[in-house]
């Protein structure tokens, strides 16, 4: 094995190890309006419907597009700065952790917990009814 394969290992064997400080629990029905909100305020009407279906592997990034993708991102990225008030409550709601300390943690926790949220398999029905009101 060589050395950059061995320095590699190591690295993802940390990254494996590295526990993340919170825990989430699935999406239920009194999750839907506060999911409904965000995601209509953070996205445009067109790209709502395709982040949806990209969600729930209904379609896949081939599929859909690297620009389409790509302009899912920037729009997320654009107006996500403007949703704390509507984001923490929702990710303590589905964390247990108090919202005014989800701000305070780690650098990286919220978008991994928002990632989290998404790439779920147990959330996909949860999405799929979700694009029904979208």
């Amino acid at each position: 094995m060589s050395k950059k394969e061995i320095i590699m290992e190591e690295i993802n064997a940390e990254e494996t190890a590295v526990a993340k400080p919170y825990k989430l629990r699935s999406l239920k029905d009194r999750d839907l309006f506060p999911m409904l909100d965000i995601i209509t305020t953070v996205l445009p009407d067109d790209l709502s419907e395709i982040f949806v279906q990209m969600v729930t592997g209904e379609k896949s990034v081939n599929e859909i597009g690297g620009m389409v993708v790509y302009k899912i991102v920037i729009a997320v990225l654009k107006n996500v700065s403007n949703m704390p008030e509507k984001i923490y409550p929702l990710l303590s709601d589905l964390s247990g952790i108090p919202a005014e300390e989800i701000p305070e943690m780690q650098f990286g926790t919220t978008p991994n917990m928002i990632w989290d949220i998404v790439k779920d398999a147990k959330n996909a029905s949860f999405f799929k009814e979700l694009s029904k009101l979208l």
